[in-house]
């Protein structure tokens, strides 16, 4: 949001709005304005309570209008709406909308951010790219660390509350909220609170949305858009680890992998971490070949006396600096332990 001094306190409107239980992005977009009239068609399904739209833009003078899918045109006063407008946005808040596509129309200049959000029984619980891993006689479908690779087959795992739900389709969408492809998901459980699906696609090179449509038990047409921005990446950051505890006093040595899976280049790897327990990173810089290798240590120092049973947050994140743009990244998350005996190493 684009605010000035004196509407920080407006905003509060959307702050109070995103914050309820089961608010689900319902559209998401971003895009130029040049001028022209943009036209764009939000579906509202018969199970949401309230929807908030929200709109903001970079320059003054641009306009959102709102119309019913009625056609009656939402203003200032408009029945169960509250209205908040910005210098250069507006948040509309809608209780008991009325179901059927409603129709946004946005003029002006500048780039724009449209979001609209729904409290409703419909929603992502997650939805994650994974592959296979972990320890012997516990191996499973795990969340991949970072983005997924560039050029390669992914599987995706989505769940959803879908009780008032009556059909499931689901969609990769553009950074404006244009449908993309179609993915072909396998439903893998019968629990309608928590409906699970798995599915491998390919990747689009723009960077996408997961979203889901479908028909809502009333025969209502809806949408959940699941709101962070996935995009593909030509290096991996992986860790390869055999432990996820630390003890107070000790040193641990981490070991990260990074792969190169695109043209020969060089790489910066940046490692920060919560607490501030690391001493030593090496390398710092990587020039790999094409689908080469190369290996990070990071060195981990825990003072005595680190109380047990926090966290410490590591991220290691690599970016090219030679040859074609790409990063990526991977966030450990270890554990104090409370076995004070256990032999630092």
């Amino acid at each position: 949001m684009f605010l000035q001094r004196s509407e920080a306190t407006k905003a509060f409107h959307l702050v109070r709005e995103s914050s309820r239980n089961n608010v689900a992005t319902v559209f998401w977009a971003t895009g130029v304005l040049a001028g022209k009239a943009q036209n764009i068609e939000i579906p509202v399904d018969s199970v949401s309570q309230r929807i908030t739209f929200t709109f903001s833009v970079d320059t003054k003078g641009s306009k959102l209008v709102l119309r019913r899918p009625s056609g009656q045109l939402l203003t200032e006063g408009s029945a169960n709406t509250e209205d908040t407008e910005l210098n250069c946005g507006r948040i509309v808040t809608v209780t008991s909308p009325e179901a059927g596509n409603w129709r946004a129309e946005i003029t002006g200049t500048g780039t724009f951010w449209m979001e609209a959000e729904a409290q409703s029984e419909i929603y992502f619980v997650s939805a994650e790219f994974v592959k296979e891993g972990g320890r012997p006689g516990h191996e499973g479908l795990f969340r991949i660390p970072g983005q997924p690779l560039a050029g390669m087959p992914a599987t995706l795992e989505a769940s959803l509350s879908a009780a008032a739900t009556d059909t499931t389709e689901f969609y990769l969408v553009t950074e404006r909220g244009e449908i993309l492809q179609k993915l072909r998901m396998q439903q893998v459980n019968s629990d309608r609170n928590f409906l699970e699906f798995k599915g491998t696609l390919n990747l689009p090179e723009v960077p996408f949305r997961v979203t889901v449509m479908g028909r809502d038990s009333q025969g209502m047409q809806y949408q959940r858009f699941f709101a962070p921005l996935f995009h593909s990446e030509s290096v991996e950051v992986s860790p390869k680890l055999d432990f996820d505890e630390l003890s107070a006093g000790s040193t641990k040595q981490a070991m990260f992998a990074i792969r190169n899976i695109g043209a020969p280049r060089t790489f910066k790897v940046t490692v920060t971490d919560t607490r501030r327990f690391i001493s030593k990173v090496e390398p710092t810089e990587l020039s790999l070949g094409a689908n080469q290798s190369g290996m990070i240590r990071v060195v981990l120092i825990v003072p005595a006396g680190t109380a047990p049973g926090i966290g410490d947050d590591v991220v290691v994140f690599a970016s090219s600096t030679a040859g074609s743009a790409t990063s990526n990244s991977s966030v450990v998350r270890f554990s104090i332990s409370s076995d004070a005996g256990r032999t630092p190493r």
